[in-house]
């Protein structure tokens, strides 16, 4: 029970605006839309990837978060893929992040212009439009003082408009994204007038040099920053063998190191895992993360085992 009192204070600063408000991937080269909107439809075919993370296991009400999502683009025969002029994408995605006794689940749809810049480089523009449903399990709340901001009964309440915008810079071996989140700097009335969703600023960016006999490496980086944090990044490299297996290693800022594994299977399947060990303070108790995620193309229809323009990220 202390480790839920440990945790309460963290959810509340989130909410007064000094905090991030968004899940971490360690595995983000391969779930780009999740963070995205601009990514839908720059794959040749429907994509769909699925995934769960665990995080800091051992601790009681640690955050998890669970996640489904496609994108395609909205034309499929050979002749449009293969035409030069701009393409259209759409996508949506599930998402249930729990914390404690809070948890939320989201729900929106995207939609992406695809502008070719030449025969090599593509410029994508992305948005999406959805909600969220916050929950608060009052009965797993504890403190050992009487707190007017700790609600005394469960709630349950929407949170719309929420809103995302991407752009998407890409060829077959470089990718640029930038994107915003909480458009819309929605209030949760129900916990507090100060209790807003506060914007959050990505910018990724990757690119696949080739080795020999089909291995390559791809590095790359993940970074985000809200009003009132720092800068928060994660460095990471991936060595691939023909788009088949992958492993790599990366840093999370202060946080942690983190290792990942994928496997491809029949060209259209894709199997991932991941483990962040703990280097902050926190990992003194030797709590770690997980996250398994799984992924679909079905590229494979058409002959093809490379699904997308820009392998550095499939």
């Amino acid at each position: 029970m202390k480790k839920i009192l440990l945790i309460l204070p963290a959810f509340f600063l989130v909410f007064n605006v000094v905090a991030q408000q968004t899940e971490h991937y360690t595995q983000y080269e391969y779930n780009q839309f999740a963070f995205n909107p601009a990514v839908a439809g720059t794959k040749a075919c429907i994509d769909i990837r699925t995934g769960y993370r665990f995080q800091w296991v051992g601790i009681d009400g640690a955050p998890q978060t669970g996640f489904i999502n496609a994108h395609a683009p909205l034309r499929f025969s050979k002749k449009n893929r293969n035409s030069f002029g701009p393409k259209h994408g759409i996508g949506g995605q599930i998402k249930r992040d729990a914390f404690g006794p809070f948890s939320f689940l989201q729900l929106e749809v995207a939609y992406a212009l695809h502008v070719p810049l030449n025969r090599n480089w593509n410029l994508s523009f992305g948005t999406s439009l959805g909600l969220k449903q916050a929950n608060i399990d009052a009965a797993a709340l504890t403190t050992e003082v009487t707190d007017p901001l700790v609600p005394n009964s469960s709630q349950s309440f929407i949170v719309f408009p929420d809103g995302k915008f991407g752009l998407w810079l890409a060829d077959k071996k470089t990718y640029i994204g930038f994107s915003i989140h909480n458009l819309y700097g929605q209030t949760m009335k129900s916990i507090g007038t100060d209790s807003d969703f506060q914007r959050h600023f990505y910018l990724t960016a990757g690119r696949s040099f080739k080795l020999q006999n089909k291995w390559s490496v791809i590095p790359s980086f993940f970074l985000l920053k809200t009003k009132n944090t720092p800068f928060d990044f994660h460095l990471s490299a991936v060595v691939d063998l023909d788009n088949k297996v992958s492993f790599g290693l990366g840093l999370r800022r202060t946080d942690a190191i983190t290792a990942q594994i994928r496997v491809k299977l029949f060209n259209f399947i894709s199997i991932g895992y991941s483990f962040d060990f703990v280097i902050s303070k926190l990992g003194g108790n030797m709590w770690y993360t997980h996250e398994i995620t799984g992924g679909f193309n079905s590229c494979s229809n058409y002959g093809n085992s490379n699904s997308t323009d820009c392998p550095a990220f499939e």
